[in-house]
């Protein structure tokens, strides 16, 4: 019965270790960003251009940009999902520059060549610097399409319960940070451990543009059963593409651009 009782009380402070381990380490997990200068390799002869903006909390950050080539069009902003840095999406949102649309793809803090260290409240700061530099570039927000993309639709979603935007497009969302880990680790209490929380439930009914949102069938990340509920609760008008065979990071394979832009001419009727 000692040996029994013995057992049990190491195979508690085991679990407790682990989970303290991995409430110190969420954020190393949450946020894989890869550092150092973006090459223009990444962005040569596509017309986009290495700028700078200043947030809030004074941190410089570097993003990729360009206009709409003319006012008829739109600029599509893009908050990339929690790996790697901006200019590893150029090739995917090319398609949008070679039909005259702006893009801006805004980088993190703590990511790319950017200083200071990724959260939630940090992201927002970030979020919001972005508007205010688009502002000062006289792009109205009636121009402006907010694409998230993975993580990042946590951030479209908060900026487009502020803003009327002329669309808002997810791409593989979640309901909440705190839910996809809770999927993951179901062996441990994460609802309860999480920090960066971005529960995008919480808020979708108050967005104030059109939404399309995108999740493939067989995302074994950010089940579709995520995007899903997130589409169910917002409010019209609304699109929903789930794809059959897609996975979390192959959606582009599946001629998801096009319809993107039939999406986006719907709008215009």
């Amino acid at each position: 019965m000692t040996n029994i009782k013995t057992f049990i009380i190491y195979a508690i402070c085991f679990y407790l270790i682990i989970i303290l381990i991995m409430f110190m380490l969420q954020r190393s997990l949450l946020y894989l960003p890869s550092k150092g200068k973006i090459d223009q390799s990444y962005y040569a002869k596509t017309g986009l251009k290495k700028i700078e903006f200043i947030t809030s909390d004074g941190l410089v950050l570097k993003s990729l940009f360009k206009k709409p080539s003319t006012n008829e069009k739109s600029i599509i902003m893009v908050f990339h999902g929690n790996a790697g840095h901006v200019g590893h999406r150029v090739e995917k949102f090319r398609p949008f520059l070679e039909e005259g649309h702006g893009l801006f793809l805004v980088e993190y803090r703590g990511y790319g060549e950017n200083s200071g260290k990724p959260s939630e409240k940090g992201f927002y700061k970030d979020g919001q610097a972005a508007m205010n530099f688009l502002s000062e570039q006289n792009i109205p927000k009636n121009k402006i399409i907010i694409y998230g993309e993975s993580l990042g639709c946590g951030l479209a979603v908060k900026l487009s319960t502020q803003n009327t935007f002329r669309a808002t497009i997810l791409e593989a969302p979640y309901t909440s940070i705190a839910d996809v880990a809770s999927r993951h680790y179901w062996y441990l209490p994460a609802k309860l451990l999480v920090l960066d929380r971005f529960d995008i439930f919480s808020i979708i009914k108050n967005i104030k543009s059109p939404l399309l949102v995108i999740h493939g069938e067989k995302d074994n990340v950010i089940s579709i059963n995520f995007g899903k509920k997130v589409f169910e609760y917002a409010p019209e008008p609304k699109k929903a593409i789930f794809v059959n065979g897609a996975g979390h990071n192959n959606l582009y394979e599946f001629k998801i651009y096009d319809k993107i832009k039939h999406f986006l001419k719907e709008l215009n009727k």
